[in-house]
């Protein structure tokens, strides 16, 4: 929420050159733009990793997800549920159409299923380098299972690489050549590396506050009181372990770029946030025309002037 501030008390200006024009504050604005690059990275990697992820989903929704793709003297996996109970490896039957001798199944073995625990068979569908390219079906059935039991899956044989990639479903993989749900676990991947990044700059964006003697505001509240005309701003600012300065004591406000917007005063400090309130005036800025400055989450509160040394943590409060 946004508050609109409108007051510029005399002596703003020296205020703001106290806190602007110090190296600390300079590193706090290098820190912040640097964490916002690398916020901006991360959000981008978690986008083209959605992306990736939904056009593979896609993909897999128009190709279905019995076809089976493969090249001449490829092989790829193949796993499906079993149809009887402790089955041994002479009932499972494969078999082509059209019949076609370089194509071949290979079972490997039976096994639990990883997330029900659901019986599984799992083997490979080779190719042989002579096969011809065409569209063929691979039925699996097993002894004394119904008719209505046998598993269907299209096998595609490509003429090669290119041929391949143009009729791939999906479009990340017509471009770029790679599988799109590969891409985007790489895209993910790097974005949980990348966030690290805008984590330790927010560290140390933090301790540099500390060393300028200011807070965070992170609430903005406008009310107005019972029997009172004059509207009020209540603010909310984080004090990273400074003392919270006594109540009634006038704090300076910053803007996010240093700048002077007002004084406000202390009132309750409760679980590490320190609650200020400062009353609207008209400001004389508004009779030229100029914008007032506003008071927003992001802006500064200073608790103690900078030149002084750093005031240990507060005890008991």
């Amino acid at each position: 929420m946004s508050c609109v501030l409108s007051i510029v008390p005399a002596g703003g200006k020296k205020a703001m050159l106290e806190l602007a024009d110090t190296a600390d504050w300079k590193a706090c604005l290098d820190v912040r733009a640097q964490q916002r690059l690398w916020g901006a990275v991360c959000a981008l990697l978690l986008a083209f990793a959605l992306l990736a992820l939904v056009d593979g989903l896609q993909g897999m929704a128009r190709s279905g997800s019995e076809v089976i793709e493969l090249l001449p003297g490829d092989s790829v996996p193949l796993s499906g549920p079993l149809t009887i109970k402790n089955p041994v490896n002479n009932d499972l039957h494969a078999r082509f159409t059209p019949p076609n001798s370089f194509l071949t199944y290979e079972l490997e073995g039976f096994f639990a299923g990883y997330w029900f625990g659901n019986g599984m068979w799992r083997g490979h569908v080779r190719a042989d380098a002579s096969v011809r390219p065409g569209r063929y079906e691979l039925q699996i059935a097993f002894r004394g299972a119904p008719a209505s039991a046998t598993q269907r899956y299209a096998v595609v044989v490509h003429e090669d690489g290119a041929h391949m990639r143009a009729a791939a479903p999906s479009f990340l993989r017509r471009i770029v050549g790679y599988n799109p749900f590969v891409l985007a676990a790489w895209g993910g991947g790097f974005a949980l590396l990348a966030g690290l990044v805008p984590l330790y700059l927010g560290c140390r964006y933090i301790r540099l506050l500390a060393a300028l003697g200011c807070g965070e505001v992170v609430r903005v509240q406008r009310e107005t009181p019972e029997g009172v005309e004059e509207q009020t701003f209540r603010i909310w600012c984080q004090i990273y372990g400074l003392r919270a300065p006594a109540q009634g004591t006038a704090c300076a406000v910053y803007d996010g770029q240093g700048r002077y917007l007002c004084k406000a005063r202390a009132a309750e400090f409760r679980k590490g946030s320190l609650e200020l309130t400062f009353p609207i005036v008209a400001s004389p800025a508004e009779n030229v025309g100029t914008p007032p400055n506003a008071v927003r989450t992001g802006c500064l509160v200073q608790l103690r002037p900078h030149q002084q040394p750093h005031s240990p943590p507060a005890t008991g409060r």
